[in-house]
């Protein structure tokens, strides 16, 4: 049974959901009270999400010039930093939790996420 479900298409709408939702729910959950930078860091996070999937090889890009799989990496990297955030910026209680929270959605997200290649060859077996 293969894992990687998440097609590139379908990563990319959870990209931009991801991103509305690092830019909203710093001031819904009132992110920040154990350090201002745990609130700005998301809104920044937000931002550059936004960004580098308008630059990523997939449906919902402005310019394609980002390999899918560069994508990955970047998102590997981000689910890192907000792992080890916490440590870094001295975040505590809900600060922690939320960054934490982050971290395993997006390795998550990664590690279900097909690679073009995977999306092309199961596109191929089911036609």
């Amino acid at each position: 049974m293969n894992v990687r479900f998440l097609t590139p298409k379908l990563h990319g709408l959870i990209d931009y959901a991801a991103a509305a939702g690092l830019i909203i729910f710093p001031f819904v959950l009132g992110i920040g009270t154990s350090s201002p930078i745990a609130f700005w860091l998301s809104i920044a996070a937000g931002v550059a999400v936004i960004s580098y999937s308008m630059l990523t090889g997939y449906a919902y890009s402005a310019v394609p010039v980002v390999p899918f799989k560069v994508h990955l990496v970047i998102d590997f990297v981000a689910a890192i930093a907000f792992a080890l955030a916490p440590f870094v910026f001295g975040f505590a209680g809900l600060d922690a939790g939320y960054y934490w929270a982050l971290s395993a959605a997006v390795f998550l997200v990664v590690a279900v996420s097909q690679t073009e290649q995977e999306s092309t060859a199961q596109s191929a077996v089911t036609a």
